[in-house]
């Protein structure tokens, strides 16, 4: 090797051979030579190589490398024709150029004390190295993997070269440099590890020949990679440094290595390595025969530096290399548990490469399993399957029960790769994605059933506690595997048993929890998976992968028709793209398929949970029972529209005007919040005889025409057309972003009369305002809560100039803000409330409220009716909505529980720099996350970031505010103290990753000797 790297995984930084060229005598070469007057210079590290950062007049960095050798270097000739190559071939990739001296050469040669040296002059290359950061988002390993495969393509037309020296990191002498160390680890099980993942290399080593070559960086190693943050705030790939270990190999190696290092420090490495292998696809695709012995590679080169820093601490007790091998010895025993067959699949999904059909031998052995229990009947149990519609499924009899009714005294099946609703769990990131699908076919029976073979097999192991039982049967051409569990077994390896034979009896207990006795079959082909033995269940990140390792043991055994199969995630996105428009647009990048909830969770399609914390729609819970119980009760006996007359419309209304009060008595009910605001308009308009309507600057009221118009969160957006010349704004009472702060007492009243001078200069230049309208707590204009008295003086100013004051009580009514009404705790009495959102608990219903005065002057002869407004099961839906509120003390619980999220959230902001505010009042809070607190720059594409990396923790979190840089939270009602902790640890969580937490990083330049730049990212 020629070359080193202080932080290279695969070098040794404190070696006593580094040369010794004065820095003095570096600075007159590199004004004689290079024309670079340095102002100043940082010394990085190298295990042979002297390396230095310099900054010239001018204030340019530079990557200066002295290496102890003269011009005439074989291995320097090498490495400069391999970047000039680069340049030629790839110039868009981030890898450092020579900087060549006044006379145009390469490099410059000098003698010091009779010894020969080199000095090369690079571009200094910016970021952190990827081995210290310590979370690299599934974007950035993709975009290492693109990375890789350009480079791979760019090195392409380079011939071998002639000759080089060999080194120990050519990934082809692997089992000779192992053999060499591994007596040097004495950690029996890690050298065990060691020996088991090399047998893996050792089966693919002879096909390494066979493979295509070309030239290979061949140390795409963690040090070696740099990242940096985009204007975004996306980490990138920003560099590729140190070209000393490369050569002429197996192409495959350069994904390897990458996907080797990318797997280290990783909770789930295989996650990290598949997403390397998928960029590298998209670029550069490999053969199938390439991509089966990527993991092999990959495994080997971390087992190779492992046992190599073992020797080397061992000969010289290098402190570094027992910091490094905290990181690596831990993942070794990660990939020792992971079949490479494993691995190989799901490569194969990430490169959407095609799934082998059944073979006829796995098809014969499924119809003969299916035979077995020919009488079956299919128990759904996936998340959206009506057998939960009227239980708990956590109540585990209850589930057995209606489980028995549907089977009767006939086997049930579940079938194979189905997720499960009684293994629901929130979602998680990485390894602790919970397992929610079943691998095999489980068959519900009796305790004590025989189960019988389904064909000749060879019992390969005996059942324990623990482990299955496994039977091998022998085809012409191959074997195929079945899998066993939760069966007793008097065989023993070795025997064999006739198709059609006892191979065991049923035991007792569950086979899967609730569900009662029964047995699980699988079906493989590979030896080395039925012995690992395969899990019971996979995550739905696995699935793809085992899909391709398994087969069904019992295709269409008591199935529904595929007809009538539930949609997946990728049908119902590709019917919205034909059939919604894309005005209609979806939370999130890569949404969930929601089939089911339960007061505050959602579970998708895989019964992956997410704590809601946005939804102020299902006021009282998701799936409330008292509510679809009072639905279904009304539903069976009456529906109609609200000319007839029916009791429950007078049941409701007249328990909702006692919420509100005097002189607030008179109701409309409609639809949707939109439609309230609508009728309130209207309303105003006719009863004042004017147009003009006052609003705030920021708000949402609606997406009629009319209320659009209202709307500046609407008219002032993407596609928006200005207010119309009716519309006329006040400013937005922001305490945080205003121009009367929090430190102002009287921030309220100054809000307020600033707002009256608008009303005023409106009102005397004869554009009398019919209304002022107001939401009681801003809700799409970034969650903003008003300072006292703001209303008071608001409302007192449109009423001098005649106008009519509408509260818009959509979002926040109905006891979200502590007492039932928002605009209570301002002190006010609107003349008009409109309604929406929570009446109906995820129901559309909303309604109008009025004064009997205003109600009487509006109606003029002509009728209003609304057809579905205020139908009776509507109104016992609302009605039950309001009791619930009432009789389970939720306004008393959403000032107790948004207290106590809002003392978390301040909490966290002290370490959290990018909160900016937090804004709360009861059960509706906002988090404003800004890129500088000085500045209180929007952080609006961090905000996006954060939707999508708590998304991937199990928590449902949206922007909304002018800046869509403000976390809204307005959770079900019934939201408690354990959902507010989950949903602080999962933020805390995600603004302490790198790319979230860049002012938390160090902010001084980091010394990444041997690679030619590293800075902090860009704040």
């Amino acid at each position: 090797m020629t070359s080193a790297a202080p932080f290279d995984a695969d070098r040794q930084p404190d070696s006593p051979t580094v040369p010794t060229l004065p820095v003095s005598v570096l600075e007159r070469v590199l004004e004689g030579h290079y024309g670079l007057t340095v102002t100043g210079h940082e010394r990085l590290g190298g295990e042979i190589d002297q390396n230095f950062k310099v900054v010239d007049d001018s204030g340019h960095p530079r990557f200066v490398r002295v290496t102890r050798t003269g011009p005439d270097s074989a291995e320097l000739r090498w490495q400069n024709s391999l970047l000039l190559h680069l340049a030629r071939t790839a110039p868009e990739l981030p890898v450092p150029q020579l900087v060549p001296t006044t006379s145009g050469a390469l490099q410059s040669g000098v003698e010091y004390q009779g010894q020969a040296y080199t000095v090369r002059v690079m571009t200094w290359m910016p970021g952190l190295v990827m081995a210290d950061i310590g979370h690299h988002p599934t974007g950035l390993l993709r975009e290492l993997g693109v990375m890789a495969g350009r480079l791979s393509l760019g090195l392409s037309g380079m011939d071998e070269p002639d000759s080089l020296a060999e080194h120990d990191w050519d990934m082809r002498r692997a089992s000779e440099v192992i053999d060499d160390a591994l007596p040097s680890v004495n950690d029996r099980n890690d050298a065990a590890d060691v020996r088991r993942i090399m047998s893996w290399y050792d089966g693919i080593r002879p096909a390494l020949a066979t493979l295509p070559h070309s030239v290979v960086h061949q140390d795409l190693n963690d040090a070696n990679v740099l990242a940096d943050t985009d204007e975004t705030g996306t980490l990138r790939i920003s560099g590729i440094v140190d070209v000393g270990d490369a050569m002429f190999s197996v192409r495959a190696t350069e994904l390897a290595v990458a996907a080797g290092y990318a797997m280290v420090r990783k909770d789930d490495p295989l996650a990290a390595a598949t997403e390397v292998v998928a960029g590298f696809q998209s670029v550069l695709p490999l053969t199938a025969e390439e991509l089966a012995v990527v993991y092999p590679l990959a495994a080997a080169r971390l087992c190779m530096n492992a046992v190599t820093w073992n020797r080397r601490i061992a000969e010289s007790g290098s402190a570094y290399g027992r910091t490094r091998m905290r990181h690596t010895w831990p993942t070794i025993r990660k990939l020792a548990r992971i079949p490479p067959e494993l691995a190989e699949a799901a490569f194969r999904a990430a490169c959407s490469l095609p799934t082998a059909e059944a073979s006829p031998a796995a098809e014969a052995l499924g119809t003969a399993l299916a035979g077995l229990f020919a009488d079956a009947v299919h128990i759904d149990a996936r998340p959206a399957a009506d057998l939960y519609d009227e239980l708990d499924w956590d109540d585990r009899a209850a589930v057995r029960d209606a489980v028995d009714t549907r089977r009767g005294h006939r086997p049930g099946v579940l079938g194979h790769l189905e997720p499960s609703l009684l293994w629901a769990e929130q979602r998680a990131h990485g390894r602790h994605e919970p397992a929610t699908i079943r691998l095999g076919t489980t068959v519900l029976l009796a305790a004590g059933t025989e189960v019988r073979s389904p064909g000749h097999g060879v019992v390969e192991s005996a059942p324990t506690d623990e482990r299955p039982l496994v039977l091998r049967h022998d085809g012409d051409d191959s074997a195929l595997f079945t899998v066993w569990w939760h069966l007793d077994s008097p065989h023993l390896p070795g025997e064999t048993v006739k198709a059609g034979e006892a191979v065991g009896t049923v035991r007792d207990g569950d086979v899967e929890p609730g569900l009662g006795a029964g047995v699980q079959v699988q079906t493989l082909s590979s030896a080395h998976l039925a012995a690992f033995p395969p899990p019971r269940r996979v995550a739905p990140s696995r699935r793809a992968a085992w899909r391709r390792l398994t087969s069904d043991p019992t295709p269409g055994l008591g199935r529904v028709p595929e007809p009538d199969r539930e949609p997946i995630l990728d049908d119902v996105l590709a019917i919205r793209s034909r059939h919604i428009a894309r005005s209609q647009r979806n939370y999130y990048a890569r949404p969930m398929n929601l089939v089911r909830g339960r007061d505050v969770w959602f579970y998708d399609e895989d019964g992956l949970g997410y704590l809601d914390s946005l939804n102020n729609v299902t006021h009282v819970g998701h799936a409330e029972p008292r509510v679809t119980a009072a639905a279904l009760r009304q539903m069976r006996k009456l529906n109609t529209n609200s000319r007839f007359v029916y009791p429950q419309i007078a049941g409701y209304v007249e328990k909702l005007t006692a919420t509100l009060p005097d002189p607030l008595e008179v109701v409309f009910l409609v639809c949707s919040g939109s439609e309230a605001n609508d009728l309130a308009l209207r309303i105003a308009r006719q009863v004042t005889g004017r147009r003009h309507v006052v609003n705030i600057d920021g708000a949402y009221h609606g997406n009629t025409g009319v209320v659009t118009g209202i709307s500046p969160n609407r008219y002032k957006g993407p596609g928006g057309q200005g207010a119309p010349p009716t519309t006329h704004e006040v400013a937005i009472p922001d305490r945080y972003r205003g121009a009367y702060g929090y430190d102002d007492p009287d921030a309220g009243g100054k809000y307020a009369r600033d707002a009256a001078r608008v009303i005023e200069r409106v009102d005397s230049d004869g554009r009398r305002p019919a209304a002022f309208i107001a939401e009681s707590l801003m809700g799409s204009a970034g969650n903003i809560v008003f300072p006292d008295g703001y209303l008071a003086g608001a409302f007192a100013a449109a009423r001098r100039a005649g106008a009519l004051c509408i509260s818009d009580e959509v979002q926040v009514g109905v006891g979200r803000l502590g007492p039932w009404w928002g605009f209570e705790l301002q002190g006010v009495v609107p003349d008009i409330v409109t309604m929406g959102k929570p009446l109906g608990n995820g129901h559309p219903l909303a309604a109008v409220v009025t004064t009997r005065e205003i109600a009487d002057a509006f109606d003029t002869g002509m009728k209003y009716f609304n057809t579905f407004g205020g139908n009776p099961v509507s109104c016992a839906i609302g009605e039950a909505v309001l009791d619930i509120v009432e009789r389970d003390g939720l306004r008393a619980h959403a000032t107790e529980v948004g207290d106590y999220f809002a003392r978390s959230l301040r909490q966290l902001q002290e370490t959290r720099p990018l909160i900016g505010d937090v804004r709360a009042r009861g059960l509706y809070l906002g988090v404003e996350l800004v890129r500088d607190r000085a500045t209180k720059e929007p952080a609006t594409a961090e905000a996006f970031q954060v939707t999508e990396l708590m998304k991937e923790r199990g928590v449902v979190v949206f922007p909304n505010g002018v800046h869509d840089n403000v976390l809204k939270i307005k959770p079900p009602m019934t939201f408690r103290r354990e959902h507010v902790d989950l949903y602080v640890e999962a933020l805390a969580e995600v603004l302490s990753l790198p790319e979230l937490s860049r002012s938390e990083l160090p902010m001084s330049e980091v010394a990444a000797g041997g690679r030619p730049g590293a800075t902090s990212p860009k704040k």
